[in-house]
């Protein structure tokens, strides 16, 4: 890992709960599905993933297991405190995904994919250059 690349801080609401992240993302991507909905309390979720080796989780953690419409599983790590969600983690993959909203910077990159572009709210604008699927590929 680059020992000059950029490092982001994100934390759960009360801030018990971080995960330190070195480098740029991966990926960035919103996601629409119904349970990215019901489980951010938004209209979307919005992640950015990173390689498990440029990732520090630190603190008090719960995890929820839950499986995607491909029957693969997925896992929200949070707040055992506040219940925010920081770090997501994938059957699909080694990849640690970070929620964008716990970051404090305002100037993150704007999101490459939205998955589920089918069940968007429709008043939400996407940045002309992102690639619309209608699901989420290989979940």
């Amino acid at each position: 890992m680059n020992s000059k690349a950029k490092t982001r801080i994100a934390a759960c609401g009360c801030g018990q709960l971080s995960a330190e992240v070195r480098g740029e993302p991966l990926d960035v991507y919103l996601c629409s599905c119904t349970d990215c909905q019901r489980l951010s309390g938004s209209s979307y979720s919005y992640q950015a993933i990173f390689p498990p080796d440029a990732v520090t989780v630190k603190g008090e953690r719960k995890t929820w297991r839950h499986h995607g419409e491909s029957g693969r599983w997925l896992e929200n790590v949070f707040c055992p405190d506040c219940g925010n969600t920081v770090v997501c983690l994938g059957e699909i993959g080694p990849e640690i995904g970070i929620c964008v909203g716990t970051f404090a910077e305002s100037d993150f990159p704007p999101p490459q994919r939205v998955y589920w572009a089918s069940r968007r709210h429709r008043w939400l604008e996407l940045p002309e250059e992102a690639e619309l699927f209608d699901k989420q590929p290989g979940l």
